[in-house]
């Protein structure tokens, strides 16, 4: 039977792979849809088996993911896509809204793009005909079709020109100010709250807190707070390490978690996250007297390894040195006496895919004017495995330090008090001095994307390349 790593999170705070449409379109098909161009093909294979929604694949199953409405440009999937087609007895997914398409100006929708095009230089006649757009009536009725959880639509505050953000400076939103932004924030959540509940799935939703510096954070939280949603989001810096945990208890204490069910931290990736979300989420259902309270994070990493750094996942191998605390990859070895077939080479590691192909199976074609031969087969077979390597190091990291059969000497001696402390946190009287130890403890950690300004703590560089 193939592993079934839905049941493994057990009472763990959940990973979410940041799942792409192509993938999501492509784990459909049979062979020969997929493999028409292919020299060789792995015998006893179905590519449908990538279809890792499916509590039947044989080559794993997890029934968590993330799924963002920004990849589409109607109200609903007009492709064959697993979540579409997924049975949500076996899964849930939790929906993004596309705030991150609005922010770096990357809509797909040409007629909602044109609308906001035609405003783009004027924030005033941008602020009052947003509601035009239709941008977010195709985003409710796409979350509330094909989501179990999804965060509200918030207009991201660092698209701002004034805020100087590089990545925003395609977007439609730039000439906007903050509390602009904010405004049609709160109009957005207005909306959601009077027009939801029109699909036949009950879809739950988290709202969003962001905080850019300079008062955005408590300026958005009083114009958001007192929305009735069922759970919460936490993105750029309210979504670092410790900032989170400072948002929760502020939360806590403010009876705002009192009826929420899930809260998600954005762009975030195992195996540290995990553990220390855990320790939170442990803590804050003990706070909360509640089992059913949720905490999941998402990245996009195991798709860009793949995709972008054409990388594998190496299987956890956690010690007590924090390096050993890290993502492991392997880059895939683009040999032309491979696609030749003139040598062989098995997976080096384990992986659910090893029992079925060899890396040889992995090069589409020998032509020797090419960097690399691989093809969009392949590359979804290894996002697959890397999908699965994400799960693994958050579930076997979690494993190693609150399981049944735990084994604290494979876990860096920081980690361990990180943990400790963040179980104390949500209920000590007087927190600094926790606060002023954890900041300590989390630095080795964390690490800020080069040139970014809003508290976004994982990157893809800091995934370590191994060789065998």
């Amino acid at each position: 039977m193939a592993e079934n790593l839905t049941a493994q999170y057990k009472d763990y705070a959940v990973y979410l792979p940041s799942l792409q449409q192509q993938y999501a379109n492509y784990a459909t098909k049979t062979n020969a849809e997929t493999t028409r161009d292919r020299k060789r093909f792995p015998k006893n294979f179905d590519t449908r088996w990538l279809n890792f929604l499916d509590k039947d694949s044989e080559l794993w199953h997890c029934g968590y993911t993330l799924y963002s409405c920004g990849q589409f440009e109607q109200k609903q999937i007009r492709t064959r896509d697993i979540v579409a087609e997924r049975n949500s007895n076996d899964s849930i997914v939790v929906g993004d809204s596309g705030g991150f398409q609005l922010g770096t100006g990357s809509i797909d929708n040409k007629n909602e793009k044109a609308h906001l095009e035609h405003y783009k230089n004027d924030p005033i006649a941008q602020y009052n005909n947003w509601h035009n757009s239709g941008f977010r009536q195709r985003t409710l009725a796409w979350l509330e079709r094909y989501t179990d959880y999804a965060m509200t639509l918030d207009m991201v505050l660092w698209a701002a020109e004034e805020y100087g953000q590089s990545n925003a400076e395609k977007s439609q939103l730039r000439k906007l100010s903050i509390q602009q932004l904010i405004d049609l924030s709160v109009d957005n959540l207005r909306y959601f709250a009077d027009n939801r509940g029109q699909s036949s799935r009950t879809t739950k939703f988290l709202s969003v807190l962001q905080d850019i510096g300079n008062g955005t954070g408590e300026a958005w939280y009083q114009a958001v707070k007192d929305f009735d949603f069922e759970g919460w989001a936490l993105g750029s810096e309210t979504g670092g390490m410790l900032n989170s945990l400072w948002w929760l208890r502020r939360l806590l204490n403010d009876g705002k978690l009192d009826k929420s069910e899930w809260v998600h931290l954005l762009m975030k990736s195992p195996p540290v996250n995990s553990v220390v979300y855990t320790a939170a989420q442990r803590a804050l259902r003990k706070a909360l007297n509640r089992d059913d309270f949720t905490i999941s994070m998402d990245s996009s990493s195991p798709h860009q390894l793949a995709g972008v750094q054409q990388k594998l996942v190496v299987p956890p191998n956690f010690t007590s040195e924090r390096s050993s605390w890290k993502v492991k990859s392997w880059q895939l070895k683009q040999d032309i006496r491979l696609a030749r077939n003139e040598m062989h080479l098995a997976f080096p590691f384990a992986s659910p895919l090893a029992k079925y192909l060899s890396i040889n199976d992995l090069l589409a074609h020998d032509k020797d004017d090419s960097d690399y031969f691989t093809d969009t087969w392949s590359l979804q077979l290894v996002t697959n495995h890397n999908i699965w390597g994400f799960h693994k190091y958050s579930i076997d990291a979690c494993d190693l330090v609150f399981g049944e059969n735990k084994d604290l000497k494979r876990v860096p001696a920081d980690l361990l008090e990180i943990v400790e402390l963040t179980e104390r946190y949500f209920e000590a009287e007087n927190v600094g001095e926790i606060e002023q130890r954890l900041k300590v403890l989390m630095d080795p950690y964390i690490r800020k994307r080069g040139g970014k300004k809003h508290g976004e703590e994982e990157v893809i560089d800091d995934v370590e390349v191994v060789d065998f």
